[in-house]
């Protein structure tokens, strides 16, 4: 058999054989006492770790599977929103055209609304400037009238004292006397 002399004298040294230059003596019963307890010791620990080692594993596949779907879940969703900003954004412009003409509508009707409201102020005062004309030529009329009342008293006064004797004053107060008399049975 033609086996490295490296490999022989590890497994001699592990069999507590000395490594010596000459006939080599194997010692098979070692060797294979060793090989056993290894198989066994590493029999023993598969059977024992098996289990958890398998449990271990099944529980980091349905992990792993788990994982998978909520990206999958996410990828869907993430996808879902970039296809909704992307249909706003096509929209956009007629989005932004539909915002100007509702304020360009709105602008309209304030402005035809302040107009109504002006032409109404107008005319309001309009109306009141006529009533306070009205109400001026009205004083004007009264004040008029007695400036002409008092006037005319005054030339009347003024006439009657430049014409009226002491004769006629007489002949008055007596006709003002008799007409007390008169109407005072009466009374």
């Amino acid at each position: 058999m033609n086996t490295p002399s490296f490999i022989i004298g590890a497994l001699l040294t592990a069999a507590g054989g000395e490594h010596h230059e000459g006939p080599l003596t194997i010692n098979w019963l070692e060797i294979i006492s060793l090989f056993a307890n290894a198989v066994i010791f590493f029999g023993f620990l598969i059977w024992k770790l098996a289990p958890s080692v398998k449990d271990g594993l099944v529980k980091r596949r349905q992990n792993m599977a788990e994982q998978l779907e909520e990206a999958k879940k996410k990828q869907a969703e993430a996808e879902a929103k970039a296809a909704e900003f992307a249909e706003k954004l096509e929209n956009l412009e007629a989005e932004v055209q539909r915002v100007v003409q509702s304020y360009e509508a709105q602008a309209e009707a304030d402005a035809e609304r302040l107009q109504e409201d002006t032409e109404k102020a107008i005319e309001r005062m309009a109306r009141d400037t006529d009533n306070t004309i009205k109400q001026e030529v009205l004083k004007a009329e009264q004040v008029i009238r007695e400036a002409a009342v008092t006037a005319t008293l005054e030339a009347a006064e003024r006439l009657v004292k430049e014409k009226v004797t002491d004769a006629d004053q007489r002949r008055l107060a007596d006709l003002y006397v008799g007409n007390l008399e008169n109407s005072a049975p009466s009374a």
